[in-house]
């Protein structure tokens, strides 16, 4: 374990962020006959949990922020991630979109425009982060159990389809919210959960492998995305995966999971552009057979690629890209006025 990190939250979000790619890949990719394959149904399965546990895993450490200096706050938990949300959906708007350029620059300012304010792709995540961070210094002096009942609330009238404004952005505000302010809330029981099932294999093991089971059957009978059921499932995910971050924390060979963790944010920022380009060179080469052996072969490259790229740029001035230049970061006497904000070398950076 790298020095100020914690290992399980390395694991579990190395294999979050994995899982996260291979199941973009295979909505991505599809199948000429529209019929469901393997990778589709893994996608299905990782749906209930993946995402939920981002945002559980992201709400951990902000206890140690919530109460600071506001400028801090906004420099590094909002500032930081709108950096990131804008940079990278211009580069993905112009690469993605490269045909707009014969239609004149106008065109391609309404497709980044429609991208800020309802990204139809992986970023939208980064923009959640960030409302959400507003959200909970903003509410922060209110009791949790009254927060947590109203996010629980609005994940269930969305799940019924009460809830449905057709704008992404509250869309995913009332399916994901409880999930993050939980892990604000609850960090100390996600904490001691951790550090119980490091002491109890045999416990863990049994309980991966009912909530495995339990899981599929639920995901199998198509009644996974329920009212109260996804949110169970959501939260249950939620814990199976920081159990599993325990387990792989202790296994040598998956000290590559770990370091996906560690890069969690260059993979997510970086993976969407080489799996589109895959996507299409894949399709088609018609090199694979089985749609879900490609979907899985472009997911893997596209894995790497952003790995590599993030680490070619790193010692490059392209490590702009991941790393925020002092330009867009608020002046230190700004940030450090009204008290300060402890820095948090164990907290995720996504």
């Amino acid at each position: 374990m790298h020095a100020g990190r914690i290992a399980w939250i390395d694991h579990s979000k190395g294999l979050g962020i994995i899982l996260v790619v291979m199941s973009v890949a295979a909505l991505s990719y599809g199948t000429p006959d529209g019929a469901l394959n393997w990778m589709q149904g893994l996608a299905a399965w990782t749906a209930p949990f993946v995402v939920p546990a981002f945002f559980l895993i992201a709400g951990l450490f902000l206890h140690r922020a919530i109460f600071g200096s506001a400028p801090a706050y906004f420099d590094r938990k909002v500032l930081r991630l709108v950096y990131f949300f804008a940079l990278w959906l211009a580069i993905e708007t112009v690469v993605l979109n490269a045909g707009a350029f014969t239609r004149g620059p106008a065109v391609l300012a309404r497709v980044y425009l429609s991208g800020l304010i309802a990204p139809d792709s992986p970023l939208w995540f980064l923009q959640q982060l960030a409302l959400f961070y507003l959200v909970t210094r903003a509410i922060r002096r209110l009791k949790p159990a009254r927060v947590l009942a109203a996010g629980a609330l609005l994940q269930m009238l969305a799940a019924a389809g009460l809830f449905h404004t057709g704008w992404s952005v509250a869309d995913h505000f009332a399916a994901n919210y409880i999930y993050f302010y939980a892990g604000y809330a609850g960090a100390s029981l996600v904490f001691s959960f951790t550090q119980g099932a490091a002491m109890r294999w045999r416990d863990l093991a049994w309980a991966l492998v009912i909530w495995a089971g339990v899981h599929t059957a639920f995901v199998a009978m198509g009644i996974a995305g329920l009212p109260i059921v996804s949110l169970i499932l959501g939260f249950a995910g939620c814990f199976a995966l920081a159990g599993l971050g325990v387990v792989l924390s202790k296994l040598p060979a998956a000290h590559f999971i770990g370091d996906t963790g560690r890069q969690s944010m260059a993979v997510y920022l970086g993976f969407f552009i080489p799996l589109q380009a895959l996507v299409t060179l894949v399709q088609a080469s018609g090199i694979f057979a089985d749609s879900g052996a490609a979907s899985l072969a472009v997911a893997a490259a596209a894995l790497m690629i952003a790995l590599g790229m993030h680490r070619l740029a790193i010692e490059t001035p392209l490590r702009a890209l991941y790393v925020r230049p002092r330009i867009f970061r608020l002046k230190p006497s700004q940030v450090s006025q009204r008290g300060c904000l402890l820095p948090s070398p164990t907290q995720p950076d996504v």
